[in-house]
């Protein structure tokens, strides 16, 4: 009989250690980004993916814009003197293709 007691307390600590466990692993490792991020970029283009990617797993929030509009584009011409892709701005910074320690160090700074 002494046994049950334990055997209790192994299962209601069981689902406490567990979800501990789960919270410390979904928690992101960077806080994200407290500047606005602007991605332009086009679905097509592998480097732009990347970028997408780093500002996911970094839990950093943007406005994508789509370079393959004509309304991007000649704002893009505008700003940029041509439309390649991507670019990033980190608080108006620009970032030009993927450089994931820039925009890390930007959202820091």
């Amino acid at each position: 009989m002494p046994k049950r007691p334990s055997l209790m307390l192994a299962f209601l600590a069981t689902p406490a250690v567990a979800l501990a466990l789960f919270m410390a692993a979904s928690t992101p490792a960077e806080a994200g980004c407290s500047k606005r991020v602007v991605l332009y970029d086009a679905s097509w283009c592998p480097y732009c993916r990347q970028v997408r990617a780093i500002l996911a797993r970094n839990n950093i929030r943007y406005t994508r814009r789509d370079a393959t509009t004509p309304t991007v584009q000649d704002e893009m011409k505008a700003r940029f003197g041509n439309t390649s892709v991507p670019r990033t701005l980190v608080g108006g910074v620009l970032v030009n293709g993927v450089n994931e320690a820039q925009i890390k160090k930007l959202c820091r700074s």
